[in-house]
């Protein structure tokens, strides 16, 4: 009774092991992928934030010389400057928040699912060899 106690016990836990295993594979693959998306997540933020920081530039140039040229904007030419020059200003403003907050999200999440990727393990591998491994990956 003991014997078949014991027998089953080492074959679940053989069975438990190699499960983990393939768990443990399937786990770093899924923390690569995360670290790929979050990597464009901050180059999105990176290339957002740039470009709405060009376009409030651009936005309150064009804004400025409009009222340089005509104070009032009387003239349709002057109107429609100060209009683009608006719109530009707006849009790099939002750009340049959606850019900051990917970009923040984007390197710290990152920077959370290499930390696991990198963190140490221990294994129980049911093969002849090796029963039991302790790894550090860097």
């Amino acid at each position: 009774m003991k014997r078949n106690l014991i027998c089953s016990l080492v074959a679940i836990l053989a069975f438990l092991g190699a499960v983990n295993a393939q768990d443990n594979q399937y786990q770093k693959d899924l923390f690569r992928r995360k670290i790929s998306q979050y990597n464009g997540m901050k180059n999105a933020g990176i290339g957002l934030t740039v470009g709405g920081a060009v376009l409030v530039v651009v936005g309150i140039s064009t804004f400025s010389n409009a009222v340089a040229e005509d104070p009032d904007l009387v003239t349709e030419n002057a109107a429609g400057k100060a209009t683009l020059g608006l719109l530009c200003t707006e849009l790099g403003c939002v750009a340049f928040g959606g850019g900051v907050v990917l970009w923040a999200v984007g390197g710290s999440k990152k920077s959370k699912y290499i930390k696991k990727l990198n963190a140490l393990s221990l294994n129980l591998k049911p093969n002849p060899y090796q029963t039991l491994s302790l790894a550090y990956r860097f």
